[in-house]
């Protein structure tokens, strides 16, 4: 399905001019050059055909750069852009544990709110839902503190890479992000309207209900809601390239339909799917696909705002899983990309791209029927890649969507685009890797290993 004539845009971007302060105190914030000009050297144009021969992307839940990756520097110069104290309202951040009881909203509306315009005032204002009866008071306005997030900080120091400018791809929650994250797009479009960017928990099944938002395409961004439908939907997938081209693939998930996208795409859809098995325990036995998709056993692993029972249960399940191919002979041909499906509702001072008078990544800025596309982008959410090629030792700045390791996987394995969302992303991850130099060997991060999946409740969006 080709992709609407359209191409990605620079945010207005706000940088932080300090040192390694810690994440407590209140950063100074500056407006910075393009960040799409500052490289650390260059990489080869399709350099992963060849070297990458495995890919692995593993989706945590519901992050913004600000909340998780909050004054994490490599050096006194090399900090990644983040604040403390959100340049609109004045308020100063507060340091929230990762199994904080609560959630901030982070559906659509709560997209639209947060964002007022341009104006990124909203967040103080956002509500949360919490996990006990009466008020939920607690904010978006919050981060987490260093401690908990060490493993994360540590994959992104000695074993690969962060990007701190990675949008993600929509602006809506995890169900819309998972099927861009395997097919660039959240679905196809009738006449002026677009399966997207709010809620809905489904698959292909019979007697599915219709709460699946379609986003107007002739509003401007961020869009005006049309409607409710059945959140099942069909189109190509990065799946069916592959199936193509005659390489494997494996798509890990819990079970939610949140999680699986693949359950709400019609000609994947699989009325007896059960979860997939223990990826470490796979990689173990010498079985890892050409490329191969995670996403949490349990709600608890996935950092999910309000799910998690231990701070650690999500920097842990990473860990290991990259410990299992880092310490495998697959990690020598190995990129692995972590990413946060979505911002979760919690603050981020980094306008998102929003129209025509941003810069683009690559292009023109996307466009509906002549007017800016209103689907795309939402706020920054981390992302990460750990390989033997990752530029390891600095922090990456070029504005890219998630969906990027689309078109990683595109050129590792010589796929054509798409022609979704895809084909407006910068490159294949080529300014967070660097093909000529030699493999990396691999520092282990440590992460306790991971136990058999154990079926648990669908998680609350």
């Amino acid at each position: 399905m080709l992709r609407r004539s359209a191409a990605v845009f620079f945010p207005l971007a706000v940088a932080s001019l300090v040192g390694c302060s810690s994440a407590g105190s209140v950063l100074q914030h500056v407006p910075t050059t393009n960040s799409a000009s500052v490289r650390h050297g260059t990489s080869p144009r399709n350099g992963a055909f060849g070297k990458i021969k495995h890919v692995i992307v593993i989706i945590q839940e519901n992050r913004s750069v600000d909340n998780l990756f909050n004054g994490f520097c490599l050096a006194t110069s090399n900090c990644a852009n983040t604040v403390t104290k959100d340049p609109v309202s004045g308020q100063v951040l507060v340091p929230v544990p990762l199994s904080a009881p609560y959630s901030p909203l982070h559906n659509h509306p709560n997209f639209v709110a947060e964002f007022d315009g341009g104006k990124m005032d909203g967040f103080p204002s956002n509500p949360s839902v919490c996990n006990k009866p009466g008020n939920c008071p607690y904010t978006s306005m919050a981060y987490v503190p260093a401690t908990e997030t060490m493993l994360y900080r540590k994959l992104a120091t000695v074993d690969g890479i962060l990007s701190d400018m990675t949008f993600e791809a929509i602006q809506g929650p995890s169900f819309p992000s998972h099927l861009y994250a395997i097919a660039g797009q959240s679905g196809g479009w009738t006449a002026s309207n677009h399966w997207t960017a709010s809620g809905g928990d489904g698959n292909c099944g019979p007697n599915q209900p219709k709460n699946m938002p379609l986003i107007d395409m002739t509003t401007a961004y961020p869009g005006v809601n049309r409607g409710y439908y059945p959140p099942c939907v069909d189109f190509p997938t990065i799946l069916d390239a592959l199936t193509t081209k005659g390489n494997s693939w494996k798509f890990y998930s819990g079970g939610s339909n949140f999680w699986t996208p693949t359950q709400g795409i019609q000609h994947l859809y699989n009325p007896n799917y059960q979860p997939n098995g223990n990826f470490a325990q796979d990689v173990a036995k010498g079985q890892l696909a050409d490329v191969t998709f995670v996403t949490p056993y349990l709600p608890s692993q996935s950092d999910h705002p309000g799910m998690v029972n231990n701070s650690m249960d999500g920097p842990n399940w990473v860990a290991s899983l990259v410990n299992a191919v880092g310490e495998s002979p697959f990690w020598s041909s190995s990129a692995i990309v972590v990413y946060w499906d979505d911002w979760g509702g919690w603050f981020d001072h980094v306008l998102p791209p929003a129209d025509h008078y941003s810069k683009p990544f690559k292009g023109s800025w996307p466009s509906w029927l002549g007017n800016p596309d209103p689907v795309e982008y939402g706020f920054r959410v981390p992302f990460m890649v750990i390989s033997p090629y990752a530029r390891v030792g600095v922090i990456d700045h070029t504005p890219r969507s998630f969906v990027s390791s689309l078109t990683l996987i595109e050129q590792a394995f010589q796929i054509p685009s798409m022609n979704t969302l895809d084909q407006y992303e910068p490159d294949g991850l080529d300014s967070m890797m660097n093909y000529n130099q030699n493999p990396l060997p691999y520092t282990p991060v440590g992460g306790y290993p991971v136990s058999p999946f154990s079926r648990v409740r669908s998680p609350h969006k």
